[in-house]
């Protein structure tokens, strides 16, 4: 499969695994991953490299969570609705399988019957 890099229309066809890079508003990237798809929401990695311009390609061996008190923002689970995510204008760099340790947020969500931003 090639890394084709192109924006993704509305959710049919995000990828569970797929890291794609989003745009902040301060106009610096980020790459995140989609972990879980369910029919209203995105549950997503977000990793704490930014980037000035969009990423085209990223080794997923440098993607890091950051600790509490660093620098750059970062979470380990972030669900968020399709629509919310859609706005952040997500565009595919590759597709990488999940991790049953990376879950370990989405389990607690689902236990506690968490929200959705």
């Amino acid at each position: 499969m090639s890394a084709c890099n192109r924006a993704e229309p509305a959710g049919d066809q995000w990828r569970v695994g797929g890291l794609y890079s989003t745009e902040d508003d301060k106009g610096q990237f980020s790459v995140v991953k989609i972990l879980v798809l369910e029919p209203e929401i995105v549950h997503l990695r977000i990793y704490k490299q930014k980037f000035s311009s969009r990423p085209m390609t990223v080794d997923p061996g440098s993607l890091t969570v950051g600790m509490l008190g660093d620098a750059e923002f970062s979470i380990g689970h972030l669900p968020l609705s399709r629509k919310r995510f859609a706005s952040w204008k997500p565009t595919f760099i590759s597709q990488q399988s999940v991790q049953a340790s990376e879950l370990e947020g989405y389990r607690l969500w689902k236990t506690a019957n968490g929200g959705v931003f």
